[in-house]
C-alpha cells in the first residue's frame, strides 16, 4: 500500500466515513485505538483538524487498513 499526504479536500469528502491512520509516537489509549480500529470523521472541524494533524504530525490517513 503506497501511503501519500491527502489534500483537505480528501477529508471533507470522507466526513462520516471511517478513515486509518499510520502509527504514531504517542502510545496514549486514544492514539493506540485510532491506529488499531480508525475513526469516523464526525464534521467539517473534524476533517480540517486530521488535514492538520497530517500535515504538522507527519501523520498519514487512508481509507482501507
Amino acid at each position: 500500500m503506497r501511503i501519500e499526504k491527502h489534500d483537505k479536500n480528501w477529508f471533507f469528502e470522507r466526513i462520516g466515513k471511517r478513515v486509518f491512520r499510520t502509527e504514531s509516537s504517542c502510545k496514549c489509549d486514544v492514539c493506540r485505538k485510532v491506529f488499531e480500529v480508525g475513526l469516523i470523521i464526525s464534521d467539517e472541524l473534524h476533517a480540517q483538524y486530521l488535514y492538520d494533524c497530517q500535515n504538522e504530525l507527519d501523520l498519514y490517513y487512508f481509507d482501507k487498513f
